[in-house]
């Protein structure tokens, strides 16, 4: 038999506050919901839920609703509350995302309590809610580059991430091994790939960008340049240093590198106008074929710079002015060359935790992506297959990460919030969902949980329940 355990104490991330009662609510009396006309679009997931649970709930009148889920007064993003009693559950949210999340907290519950006392006897317990997140970003990015994902499986993962919390979705599409959407500035490119082939179609990724919003998850789209760009300049070898040998980076000194790449950028924001932020790469670029570039030397001495790494920052800072002057954020990779960005271009922190105190010096704001503590490609134990490069990180090594590690007095005011990243150098997509779970569950109390609410042990004690409730398979097959 399954020990009893309180409906409330089983929420992954943890709420910021739950007060117990004694009250309680069985799930036989779970009859009627009610969702406030904004909500609407929750619906098929409470049927689906229901319908799972075999539980007879029909959607009925607000006075006639067992659960009423309405529009508060409050309308900032992502909070919500509810309440459990003996006369029903009562929900309440400001906006869609907050919305969200008080659904897919009933969900957990509704799934441990069928678990733990068994269908017919199944009740939540008396309960009061109060939630808000830590950071105000909370992401997940994934390569589609190396290996590439379809339709159906990007869907599935940007379920799984809603249900966590996970606010954004940061979709790397270009890269060394593939070049993922389609369009009019490089018809040339047919979704052949180094190690798998497949592309989006512009109504793909209008597809996935509309799902997107109906999950309150916002997309940051990447082009990563000016290195990382092999099977690009394969087949556009005009824009390489040497054309002969095109290599993985743009010809900095060419000034049409610069006007098709804004071509592509005004191509990829307009099948993403609700994404704020857009990704132009920025890191990991090699400087040998700019030294031995003509083109190279001549731009770096008419701009009256010093090294080619002064030239690689003048020509992504330009690209960026570019984003900006198109009303989006700008983002780049943090690099090790220690160049600087306007401030309004956002860093994304990912070789060391030393990196954030330097730039909160220049006054960017940051997200925080430590290889060792946030890249879901290193394997959770060593039976994985793994790279040289790669650590193991655990679950534990997960939760334990903490953006405001050191300094946070000098480093909280910049920093915007986390991202977990997944590569797939040496990941297929049938392996992305066993690289998501079971790490999304410490993850996600990383990115929403306040500190002090947090406890490793707890939150195996609470994953390892909503596993065994079925809810992990539940969510897979979403």
């Amino acid at each position: 038999m399954t020990m009893r355990t309180h409906s409330a104490s089983v929420i992954v991330p943890v709420p910021s506050n739950i007060r117990l009662t004694n009250e309680k609510f069985p799930l036989d009396h779970l009859r009627h919901w009610y969702l406030d006309p904004d909500f609407a679009v929750l619906a098929p997931d409470l049927e689906r839920l229901f319908r799972t649970l075999d539980i007879s709930c029909t959607p009925s009148a607000e006075n006639e609703a067992d659960f009423i889920l309405r529009m508060g007064s409050d309308p900032v993003p992502d909070v919500w509350r509810m309440t459990v009693s003996s006369s029903g559950i009562t929900a309440e949210a400001g906006e869609r995302g907050g919305a969200r999340y008080a659904v897919d907290a009933l969900t957990q519950m509704l799934f441990a309590s069928v678990l733990t006392a068994g269908r017919a006897s199944a009740l939540l317990d008396g309960a009061e809610i109060q939630d808000a997140p830590r950071f105000s970003w909370r992401g997940f990015h994934l390569d589609s580059a190396r290996h590439f994902q379809d339709t159906a499986t990007i869907k599935r993962v940007l379920r799984v991430l809603a249900h966590f919390r996970i606010n954004v979705f940061h979709w790397h599409l270009t890269d060394n091994q593939g070049w993922r959407f389609a369009g009019k500035t490089v018809p040339l490119l047919d979704g052949e790939g180094t190690w798998s082939c497949g592309q989006y179609t512009p109504d793909d990724l209008r597809e996935i960008a509309g799902y997107a919003r109906d999950l309150g998850i916002r997309i940051v789209p990447e082009v990563d340049v000016p290195g990382h760009s092999a099977r690009l300049l394969a087949k556009y070898p005009q824009f390489a240093c040497d054309p002969a040998a095109p290599g993985s980076e743009w010809c900095l000194g060419n000034p049409d590198s610069l006007e098709f790449l804004k071509r592509i950028l005004s191509e990829l924001m307009d099948l993403f106008p609700d994404s704020p932020v857009i990704h132009i790469g920025g890191d990991e670029a090699e400087t040998d074929h700019w030294e031995k570039c003509p083109m190279c030397q001549a731009a770096m001495r008419e701009r009256n710079l010093h090294s080619m790494r002064e030239l690689e920052n003048d020509f992504m800072v330009r690209l960026s002015r570019f984003v900006a002057e198109r009303g989006r954020s700008p983002m780049i990779w943090g690099t090790c060359s220690g160049q600087v960005y306007p401030p309004d271009t956002i860093i994304q922190v990912w070789l060391d935790i030393r990196e954030p105190l330097k730039i909160a010096a220049h006054g960017n704001k940051m997200v925080y992506s430590v290889h060792n503590s946030l890249y879901f490609d290193y394997p959770a134990n060593l039976s994985e297959s793994w790279e040289p490069w790669m650590f193991e990180l655990s679950e534990r090594g997960v939760y334990m990460t903490d953006p405001y590690i050191i300094w946070p007095e000098k480093v909280k005011d910049f920093m915007l919030g986390t991202e977990a990243c997944l590569w797939t150098e040496a990941v297929q997509q049938h392996r992305v969902m066993s690289k998501i779970f079971p790490r999304i569950f410490a993850y996600s109390e990383c990115a929403w949980s306040q500190p002090e609410r947090k406890s490793y042990a707890d939150l195996v004690r609470r994953r390892e329940l909503l596993e065994a409730s079925g809810l992990t398979d539940y969510l897979k097959g979403l």
